[in-house]
């Protein structure tokens, strides 16, 4: 038998890429001829280091980080769509605020500084008329696992955060939801989660990355036609409560893409977006950040 590639799939919080541990325990990967691990990298620029310097060579991101990476000469390009296409990020409070006015003068949590939920609870909370400069965004980065400890001991009195952990503060009747990032009252609709891969790996091992995408797609495949061995791994890997991973599932399945597949009119909208807040100096079009040759051997596969 030929000798397994190992290699890391980076993800930027510790609960995300839950669809890809399970197609590595399902062995898919193996099968594709990859030893696959995950690494977590706190925070979105953090992680769009790692993969410009090569210390990370493939794995997922946000796509308003991604963009401004590149942007910036970052030396990585998306390959493909992640499971969550849409801006799947709720904004969550605790008692005692009863409207969106109460959030001023309060503590909000986010992953990080330039990470997705920073810019997306800004843009929810200016639409509810509330004082950005009144409000005391928290970055949380290494310590984002503590974040439903931290709403519950009052050191944070709100927080924009991705499932499962919008429910387990649910369920464990800390946090009420208001608000979901991919709303288009709030944000138009644009390709969120991404999957990239360093410029100089895909130049020397194209077909490694194809491998990856192609174990995603099964992964997410069998994950989305499995849901309770999904929510299983929740519960015995992640340390879910049980009734918070089958409603963090079931609030966002169906909106899953599956086959990685982009949508190059979502990424130009997040790409316009960026310009619009700054995160990028000139006009660019999605598929200045994009390689595209491996959108075709996945459309085939769909």
């Amino acid at each position: 038998m030929p000798e397994l590639r190992k290699l890391e799939y980076g993800v930027p919080t510790d609960t995300t890429g839950t669809s890809v541990q399970l197609g590595i325990d399902k062995g898919f990967f193996e099968e594709e001829g990859l030893d696959l691990s995950i690494k977590v990298i706190f925070g979105g620029p953090e992680l769009a280091a790692a993969y410009d310097c090569g210390e990370i060579l493939v794995g997922e991101i946000g796509s308003p980080p991604a963009i401004n990476a590149i942007a910036s000469g970052g030396r990585f390009r998306i390959v493909g769509s992640g499971c969550r296409r849409q801006a799947q990020m709720y904004l969550c409070v605790g008692k005692g605020i009863t409207s969106y006015a109460d959030i001023e003068g309060k503590r909000l949590g986010h992953l990080g500084l330039g990470s997705c939920p920073d810019w997306i609870s800004r843009k929810i909370l200016s639409k509810q008329g509330v004082d950005l400069e009144k409000v005391e965004f928290v970055p949380l980065l290494d310590r984002y696992p503590e974040v439903v400890e931290m709403m519950a001991d009052g050191r944070l009195d709100a927080c924009l955060v991705a499932e499962p952990t919008a429910s387990e503060g649910e369920e464990a009747g800390i946090m009420e939801v208001w608000a979901d990032g991919s709303d288009e009252a709030y944000i138009p609709n644009f390709q969120w989660i991404v999957r990239v891969a360093n410029t100089g790996f895909i130049a020397e091992q194209a077909d490694t990355v194809a491998a990856v995408l192609a174990g995603c797609r099964r992964s997410a495949r069998y994950a989305a036609a499995h849901p309770d061995e999904w929510i299983g791994l929740l519960v015995e890997r992640y340390g879910s409560d049980e009734a918070a991973a089958r409603r963090s599932i079931e609030r966002e399945l169906a909106s899953y893409e599956l086959d990685c597949l982009l949508d190059m009119a979502g990424l130009q909208r997040a790409v316009d977006m960026q310009l619009e807040l700054g995160g990028i100096a000139e006009a660019a079009t999605a598929a200045d950040f994009v390689d595209m040759q491996f959108q075709a051997a996945l459309a085939a596969a769909a």
